[in-house]
């Protein structure tokens, strides 16, 4: 944020991207911001944990799993991989280790989710930090869907 601030004669594109992202949810209790953000992250393909007591959430993705390209590959996905075990007598070891190894691979984007009640505002204050990656799209897609999801 102070590299962002300093100078107003330094064009945008030569700033560094900024690693926050910030936005309010007006007329909103804490708890059903809470579980509103804790299903949407859950129904995607990615690991995220949260912890209440902190109002603080960690998460990690492989990729772009939010977009509506990735929610209908993944819909193709699971009802090709349907198909199949009804059509197989036996499930294969071998795709459980090609699981595994999927989920050891780094991470395209790292973010954290923190949640605060603002004095003096109404509603949740949401705050995504980001952790991990190199692709500032990635980060902004993400924040943007999740500014999205979240006011509806």
């Amino acid at each position: 944020d102070i590299a962002r601030g300093v100078s107003t004669s330094i064009p945008k594109h030569l700033l560094p991207f900024p690693s926050e992202f910030i936005f309010q949810i007006p007329a909103a209790s804490f708890t059903t911001v809470e579980s509103r953000m804790n299903s949407l992250l859950e129904n995607l393909d990615l690991r995220w944990r949260y912890k209440g007591q902190i109002a603080t959430g960690v998460g990690f993705a492989r990729a772009n799993v939010w977009s509506r390209a990735a929610r209908r590959r993944r819909e193709k996905k699971n009802g090709g991989e349907r198909i199949a075990q009804n059509s197989s007598d036996e499930g294969d070891d071998d795709d459980d280790e090609g699981e595994e190894e999927v989920e050891e691979e780094e991470p395209a984007l790292g973010f954290k989710i923190q949640l605060r009640m603002d004095k003096g505002s109404e509603g949740v204050g949401v705050m995504v930090r980001w952790l991990q990656g190199r692709e500032s799209v990635l980060f902004e897609s993400f924040c943007g869907m999740l500014k999205r999801q979240m006011a509806n």
